[in-house]
């Protein structure tokens, strides 16, 4: 797996949009973020705002642009607008061949899940992080650990909760256990829609991260139904699961449903993880080597501390220039 170099004061960035039409305040404020707080240098074109129905743009339009970030020899890293939809409709034009010969951070999550699982089956690690329209309004906790995770400035993480950049700490263990593997996922609905796909990554031996937004419960158990179906979940070393705000119905949380689902594979499990939908987005390295950390009961003389997810293997490889 290439991990593309870590970003630094004054680097070029790319903004695209590859699924649909934002709000430019929102967008300006995730920009003044790159700018101000990052001190990045934003490249955009001047047809980023475009607009054609549920799309920003047409296929062409939004292909060209990728591509055009692509080949920037100037820009370290590419940061997507928006999500929605519209991203997987490039998957068949989408060539990974360029980023594995100079690989550039690809920042994004929600739709972009799909562009995610097509870089990491290639070969290429990926950050799922905040979109640009989401950034503005987020927490100074989650941009703090979004920089220390481009910039590949964490320290080592320890027993107890990991430090901005090195990891994740979540809110409670579904099944105990302890594993280690490349880590995948994002978007629920987007994996489901995936399958029987060539752009689905292979999951066996992984850690899976899931997490979605507005689904029902029925239709969370029917995604996840359906990637154990089709073998897609056979041999996952470990499940991860972050936010699911609007999943609920009066009579049941679609976070419950989904850590029952997760409790079934009999793999080691946690949830409560800060990745999602929220405002309180926290990145993590995609296709980069984790380890899932889920502690038993108070009384098992094994794991400390609490269920966390740490990103040792992005923290500590050599990235490729």
């Amino acid at each position: 797996m290439r991990l593309p170099p870590p970003l630094a004061r004054g680097d070029v960035v790319r903004v695209i949009a590859p699924s649909s039409p934002f709000d430019p305040e929102q967008l300006a404020r995730g920009v003044e973020v790159l700018e101000r707080r990052l001190g990045l240098v934003v490249r955009r074109r001047d047809d980023l705002g475009a607009r054609r129905g549920y799309l920003a743009g047409d296929d062409a339009r939004r292909l060209a642009e990728w591509r055009e970030a692509v080949a920037d020899p100037d820009a370290r890293a590419i940061f997507c607008a928006r999500g929605g939809y519209g991203a997987m409709r490039l998957l068949p034009a989408i060539d990974p061949a360029p980023l594995l010969a100079r690989p550039k951070l690809v920042v994004g999550f929600s739709d972009l899940t799909a562009i995610h699982a097509a870089l990491n089956r290639a070969g290429l690690a990926t950050v799922h992080g905040p979109v640009l329209t989401q950034l503005g309004r987020a927490p100074d906790a989650a941009v703090a650990h979004l920089e220390a995770l481009l910039r590949r400035a964490a320290p080592a993480a320890s027993s107890g909760a990991p430090p901005p950049g090195a990891g994740l700490s979540g809110t409670g263990t579904i099944r105990p256990g302890r594993a280690a593997g490349p880590l995948l996922g994002g978007s629920l609905t987007l994996l489901a829609h995936l399958c029987g796909t060539r752009w689905l990554p292979e999951l066996r031996g992984a850690i899976l991260l899931l997490e979605d937004v507005g689904e029902k419960p029925y239709r969370l158990d029917r995604y996840f139904t359906q990637l154990r179906l089709a073998g897609a979940l056979d041999g996952v070393a470990a499940i991860a699961l972050g936010q699911f705000p609007g999943c609920d119905t009066p009579d049941l949380r679609g976070a419950d449903v989904v850590r029952e689902l997760a409790a079934g594979l009999g793999v080691p499990a946690i949830e409560g993880l800060p990745a999602g939908h929220e405002d309180a987005n926290f990145a993590v390295p995609l296709g980069a080597r984790a380890t899932l950390v889920a502690p038993g009961p108070a009384s098992d003389a094994g794991e400390a501390g609490p269920p966390r997810l740490l990103f040792d293997g992005w923290a500590r490889a050599e990235a490729v220039a």
